[in-house]
């Protein structure tokens, strides 16, 4: 085993990506962490991104807002 242990990325509190000597990538986020490898990382970018993408174009019509206000008419409707 390599003694590799790279960040890739970090954002804060949130969470991190390393790289480690056992070839794997190490996803974390909050108390949570995936391990794969780096091919299922690379899928899990692309599936992420396009999860993305949809969101925004979802935000971008109002999609989301005029769902929050239906929500928010419903009967028993507690604010947190």
């Amino acid at each position: 085993m390599s003694d590799i242990n790279v960040v890739l990325a970090e954002r804060g509190a949130f969470g991190a990506v390393r790289l480690c000597g056992c070839k794997s990538i190490h996803l974390s986020v909050g108390p949570i962490t995936l391990n794969m490898d780096p091919e299922a990382f690379a899928q899990t970018a692309i599936l992420v991104k396009q999860a993305m993408e949809s969101l925004a174009v979802i935000v971008a019509s109002g999609e989301m807002d005029q769902e929050q206000a239906s929500v928010q008419n419903r009967p028993g409707f507690m604010p947190n």
